[in-house]
């Protein structure tokens, strides 16, 4: 896994990363993290800065390593949006904990330290390969298969302690429940006050995940086992060792609970063609216990229905966020986009009477962009919020909708829904390799 590479290929960062670098002191370890920030080769990530640096031989030899050998330092971002829950907060201790009992893991250096230091895995993302919406080939379904089969075997010995209250083994119901109250209190309530405004131009009220949540059926009892809850092609990485073809990245979202749950994650970030998800499913079913795959034709459309619904929370704060730095009219219209093809998958599943079109999106992002700028980032509705709220609730009057109209269920998918499925990514997730 390591490589050895010429010491050293520098690339000067950007001053940000730079001064983050400055506030890291201390031993080897430090000293070569700090290294990496100024100089290593800079991989982008929604959760993490990753760089690419070869070891340096002090701290080689500290680490029982090859002096040289490439490896990844991944540093926390500051300015990262808390938009997904997490059940662990160690990715390292997660790999320590998981090591030997899932194949093709990530290897960090030393477990105990922050930020992690992980042997660079020789090897190309499967997002390069096989971009996003393209077949992916039966050899690297089936690796996948085979991957969930072993982590649904896992129990709950096998991963690091849980939160208190954690739902039941076996409890579907509670588990899906549960990931609804996270979204509504780690994500859209610390959230709404930057945010909140923007949400409501777009018809995304206060209420919408506690609405989904009250109304999630009672589900089929299935055991917990490990989850990945990222598996997307940026995160699978193809190796030219047959034994083995895939390495999986970036477990800091990993998790315990019903495995249908990680299924449903995977078909949406993934972006499989529509005529591949068939298989991909089977591959799945064959490849997990029985009891595992139980109610899988009734609950699977509940869990695709919550990454929908959740999912908007984040596409569209990352959307908003990235406007900030964005240069021309191209920015915006990559952020409508990415913004009204999560509104249109969330639509159904959140229940949203009427969701912004295409020009009252583009006024909602940029009355927000304005108000971030001008040093008003919380909460208030100006005269512009105010016109954009009463054009959507005019659209809502005019077109005679009741609460549900659009949706008749949680598990309900809109044909916009899965026309925006076919036709685009349904997150544009980006992690340094």
């Amino acid at each position: 896994m390591g490589t050895a590479v010429p010491l050293d290929h520098r690339s000067p960062q950007p001053p940000s990363c730079v001064a983050e670098a400055g506030k890291v002191s201390g031993d080897a370890y430090d000293r070569f993290v700090s290294h990496a920030m100024k100089y290593g080769e800079l991989a982008g990530g929604h959760h993490n800065h990753n760089f690419l640096m070869p070891l340096l031989p002090h701290l080689a030899q500290q680490l029982g390593q090859q002096a040289q050998s490439l490896v990844k330092v991944r540093v926390p971002r500051p300015d990262a949006l808390a938009v997904v829950p997490r059940t662990w907060k160690s990715e390292s201790r997660i790999l320590l904990k998981l090591r030997g009992k899932i194949p093709n893991l990530p290897s960090p250096l030393d477990p105990r330290r922050k930020p992690s230091v992980h042997l660079w895995v020789e090897g190309t993302a499967l997002s390069e390969r096989c971009p996003a919406g393209k077949a992916v080939d039966a050899y690297y379904i089936d690796a996948l298969a085979g991957l969930f089969g072993v982590m649904t075997r896992l129990n709950r010995n096998d991963v690091p302690l849980l939160p208190p209250s954690w739902p039941r083994n076996g409890d579907s119901t509670g588990y899906l429940r549960r990931l609804a109250r996270m979204t509504e209190t780690r994500i859209r309530r610390p959230n709404w006050n930057r945010f909140g405004d923007l949400f409501e131009a777009l018809g995304v009220g206060p209420s919408a995940m506690r609405d989904f949540a009250k109304v999630i059926p009672s589900m089929q009892r299935r055991p917990f086992g490990l989850l990945h809850t990222d598996l997307h092609r940026d995160n699978l990485i193809v190796t030219d060792d047959p034994d083995r073809p895939l390495y999986f990245l970036d477990w800091e979202l990993a998790s315990f609970g019903d495995p249908m749950h990680d299924l449903a994650t995977h078909l949406v970030r993934m972006q499989y063609p529509d005529d591949q998800r068939d298989q991909v499913i089977e591959a799945w079913r064959n490849a997990v216990p029985v009891e595992s795959a139980a109610g899988l034709e009734t609950d699977l459309p509940h869990y695709l229905a919550f990454e929908h619904a959740q999912s908007v929370y984040p596409d569209v704060m990352r959307a908003a966020r990235d406007l900030l730095n964005a240069d021309g009219p191209d920015g915006m219209e990559s952020a409508v986009r990415v913004v009204r093809d999560a509104l249109l998958k969330a639509a159904n599943p959140l229940r949203l009477r009427s969701i912004a079109d295409e020009e009252t999106t583009r006024e909602a992002l940029t009355a927000w962009h304005r108000s971030q700028l001008q040093g008003r980032p919380k909460r208030g509705l100006s005269v512009g919020w105010q016109r954009l709220q009463e054009r959507l609730l005019g659209e809502q009057q005019s077109q005679g909708d009741e609460p549900g109209a659009v949706a008749s269920g949680v598990a309900g998918l809109s044909a916009h829904s899965d026309q925006a499925q076919g036709q685009g990514a349904d997150r544009a997730v980006l992690h340094g390799h």
